[in-house]
């Protein structure tokens, strides 16, 4: 294995000082990027300062279109732009929500701000009025678009094409069109990029990927609930829309189920052993995507469980490019909620980057990459919360290091490898699903921290291990454990992950035997860091073969065996080793109160959906009422969710009408872990609200216990909390 050769050494100095000597010796950044040239600034960029931001001035029209596709099929495109004429910039999403996840008016990306309502005006209702020309696409076979399905494969690409250089054209366009988009709909901006329509000028991905394998798999091991989204879920939202009430009821009705010939059903055996196949390849724009030249704004969350954060590694592969953003958050995948969990800063943010490149004007978009870190818990975290925020002037950054740690037989981390041949074993089993911590594995794990040490980069992994069964599931995690409580107990915060299906590893489209008790080198691929590992807590790697972020398939073996000493298992992670941290105190709304009030007090209660199952139906779902109400300073309401056995539960909130029907969901839950739930909705206006909660997977009957918590403007929680 070649990078066992690349090794270098550190001297037996403790783990705080080999931190210090990984600023000199470690390997070098990634090729192509440049040191940071400007000094730190000493303040968080306050986005919604920015000047010279367009302003509303326009009122809207919105037309619609059928725009023929190369072989024949229409797509569905709805245009909302300025009713006068004029050429206009043009902002673009593609999407197969529309119509039944998903409105056509961009709220999922762009939540705030909102009407008097409480409901997000979207792209079409920010954009359009400013002198922006917004296009909303229907991919095909979704929507109100005929054809089929296609997953983000070749004809996916083809529309995408089309449909950019169809706007960049128009007369009422000024020939600039940029593309954005969350989850699913930030991944065609970069289909879109990897295919080069002209008329692209920039993009924006929020919690995208550029293949499809990124979506199913990590090297093998199939990541849980999206591993069978290419198999069944995508093709039942696009036969939902002819479906009795959809609004593709008795139209296209020929298209009906045409794309399931184009799900990943067809790789066949593929899809259990994790192999990269052809259907696979057909979906991998990564090479394409990553030398696309035009300035990307990427926009990721390490935290991310469903669009896992290694869907952004072509834009890594970019190396730095010059013009290029990122935002690197600790926020989870905020489906229906908050994409980025950074408020109006995110809305500012997109605003200043489209205003400079498709309409040209003179303003600053801020710095180049900042990752936004957090000390809390990991469900806090998730959430929002939030400490500094570390600036760069590119992404890995400028000054990371790769500081290498040896895992030893008596379960260290050790920054010296182990003289002597070693090993440590255990039993795998798939109870990690549930419990990560209280299944079968080893652990190895660093003194103390000497000093704070900011990880930021990705992480590599050399894992020497055999095994006893054919087929197995390969998965490290590294833990933040923070220092032990007056009660001798300790937290533990997932920083990275690695996985592999041992049978690839000499390639993912190569697989090999895999026998008994036989040592192989691996490389398993890890999830990109961006994390504050605080003075005084330990960096812990635990191997296993479940976890909660994986089907638990092919989980038990009598005898895994992670093999140490010279030459065997290595960690590399990436330590920035001149960090530029900043307070992260900017307002997340504009018009925050100067001082903390009283939060409203805290609610427990109880609900029981009858059912459970991925439908939001009346048997599998349950309610709970509550009021918002005046002369509280609620700054924040946070809805906890635990169920009374395991079960995926999601949650929503809906507020109620003048006419005593339901809104839309303002906020939502919805990470697919077992265990508990967790929502966090900003400044609620006083109303009658309800918390839906949906028993996505999970027993019927399962108890799940709420709790209502309101945060004022300093973070404390109300009475009871």
């Amino acid at each position: 294995m070649t990078s066992m050769a690349r090794r270098w050494r550190t001297t037996a100095l403790g783990f705080g000082a080999a931190i210090l000597l990984a600023a000199t010796t470690a390997t070098a950044p990634t090729a192509g990027a440049t040191p940071a040239t400007h000094a730190p600034p000493n303040q968080a960029y306050d986005y919604t300062e920015t000047p010279r931001l367009s302003e509303d001035r326009y009122e809207t029209v919105k037309e619609t279109f059928e725009i023929p596709m190369h072989d024949g099929v229409e797509v569905y495109v709805e245009v909302t732009k300025p009713k006068q004429s004029g050429e206009w910039p043009v902002v673009m999403e593609a999407s197969p929500y529309h119509g039944t996840l998903a409105d056509r008016e961009g709220t999922r990306i762009l939540p705030e701000p909102r009407d008097e309502n409480g409901n997000p005006v979207g792209l079409t209702g920010y954009f359009a009025p400013k002198g922006y020309a917004v296009v909303i696409m229907d991919l095909r076979g979704t929507g109100l678009s005929g054809g089929c399905l296609d997953h983000l494969g070749p004809n996916d690409a083809k529309d995408l094409e089309n449909v950019v250089e169809w706007a960049a054209s128009q007369d009422w366009s000024n020939g600039r069109v940029g593309m954005t988009g969350h989850s699913y709909v930030g991944s065609t901006p970069s289909l879109a990029a990897a295919v080069n329509p002209d008329g692209l000028e920039t993009i924006v991905p929020s919690a995208g990927l550029a293949t499809m394998y990124d979506h199913q798999f990590q090297a093998g091991v199939p990541y849980f609930l999206q591993w069978v989204g290419p198999m069944f879920a995508y093709e039942q939202i696009a036969l939902e829309r002819h479906l009795p009430g959809g609004e593709s009821f008795g139209k296209n009705q020929e298209d009906t189920g045409c794309g399931l010939p184009n799900t990943s059903l067809t790789a066949g055996e593929a899809q259990l052993s994790g192999e990269y196949t052809h259907w696979h390849a057909e979906r991998d724009w990564r090479a394409e995507a990553a030398a696309a030249d035009l300035p990307v704004f990427m926009v990721h969350g390490v935290n991310d469980n469903a669009a896992r954060v290694a869907g952004m590694e072509w834009f890594t592969e970019r190396g730095g490019r010059e013009g290029d953003k990122l935002w690197l958050g600790q926020w989870d995948h905020g489906s229906g909620c908050c994409p980025t969990r950074r408020g109006i800063q995110w809305t500012y943010a997109l605003h200043a980057w489209f205003d400079k490149h498709l309409m040209q004007r003179n303003v600053k978009t801020g710095p180049d990459t900042e990752l936004f870190l957090s000390d809390g818990t990991f469900e806090g975290a998730r959430t929002g919360d939030r400490t500094e925020i570390h600036v760069d002037s590119q992404w890995p950054p400028a000054s990371a290091r790769m500081l290498e740690l040896y895992p030893t037989a008596d379960g260290a981390l050790s920054d010296s490898a182990p003289m002597t041949p070693g090993s440590a074993s255990f039993a795998g089993d798939p109870s990690g699903f549930t419990d990560p911590q209280g299944t079968g594995g080893v652990e190895f794990a660093t003194e103390p921290l000497e000093q704070d040490v900011l990880f930021g980069g990705q992480p590599q992994l050399d894992l020497v291990a055999s095994v006893t069964t054919p087929r197995v599931h390969l998965i490290a995690n590294l833990y933040d454990e923070s220092p032990p409580a007056e009660d001798g107990t300790v937290e533990r915060r997932r920083i990275s992950q690695f996985a592999i299906n041992p049978e690839l590893r000499s390639g993912l489209s190569t697989p090999a035997p895999v026998l008994p008790g036989v040592p192989y080198e691996m490389e398993p691929p890890g999830f990109a860091m961006a994390h504050d590992l605080r003075a005084g807590h330990r960096l812990v790697m635990r191997v296993t073969m479940s976890d909660p972020d994986k089907v638990p398939t092919f989980a038990t073996d009598p005898q895994i065996t992670v093999m140490t000493g010279p030459d065997a298992t290595a960690l590399r992670v990436p330590v920035v080793t001149d960090p530029a941290l900043v307070t992260d105190d900017v307002p997340f709304e504009l018009d925050a109160p100067e001082e903390a009030g009283t939060p409203q007090p805290t609610q427990r209660t109880s609900v029981t959906p009858a059912l459970g199952g991925p439908e939001r139906t009346e048997a599998t779902v349950a309610y709970y009422e509550f009021d918002v109400e005046e002369d509280f300073d609620n700054a924040n309401l946070i809805v906890g969710a635990v169920p009374s056995m395991p079960a995926d539960i999601d949650l929503y909130v809906q507020r109620q009408q003048a006419d005593g029907t339901w809104g839309d969901d303002l906020a939502s839950g919805t990470s697919g872990s077992l265990s508990s739930e967790q929502l966090r909705m900003r400044r609620p206006e006083p109303g009658h609200y309800r918390v839906e909660v949906h028993n996505w997977l999970g027993a019927p009957a399962t108890r799940v216990d709420l709790t209502l918590t309101f945060l004022n403007s300093a973070g404390e929680p109300g009475e009871g909390a």
